[in-house]
């Protein structure tokens, strides 16, 4: 998967995901795979999830599949009030804090958190110029007027 440009991180969240349907059932047996899946307690997001690995992977075995379809639905992402999020901030360490008031204040990733180096820090021009994730564009944040 990484030499089709593939993340180590994806790559390794796949393999997770087939060794997990392997343990209940018999991955040389796409209708057994199949099965479990569509009786498994999962969403139908991870069901189209884990139908698109098993994909993959019986597709580089050349076994023959035939994928059913799974549609994600979409749901509106749980929003904390600010007040909680304040409160979840002075419940935690110096360090971990520190890290959720960044990501509150400038809505930043956490990868792009974490991957903040002082060299993306512009103490004259009071900006924080972001290395993207996911995809996305790289930004340069600065405090609003």
């Amino acid at each position: 998967m990484q030499k089709q440009g593939y993340r180590t991180s994806t790559t390794h969240y796949c393999i997770q995901a087939i060794k997990s349907v392997a343990r209940r059932a018999n991955l040389l047996d796409p209708e057994s795979t199949k099965t479990y899946v569509a009786t498994a307690n999962v969403t139908e997001a991870r069901k189209a999830k884990l139908i698109e690995d098993l994909y993959r992977s019986y597709r580089w075995k050349h076994i023959p599949f035939q994928k059913p379809n799974y549609r994600r639905i979409e749901k509106l992402p749980f929003i904390p009030l600010e007040s909680e999020v304040d409160q979840l901030i002075a419940g935690v360490g110096k360090k971990a804090a520190t890290f959720l008031q960044l990501i509150k204040e400038t809505g930043i990733r956490p990868g792009e958190a974490w991957n903040l180096k002082w060299t993306d820090i512009d103490t004259t021009r009071c900006t924080v110029t972001i290395t993207p994730e996911k995809n996305s564009n790289p930004r340069q944040l600065s405090p609003g007027p």
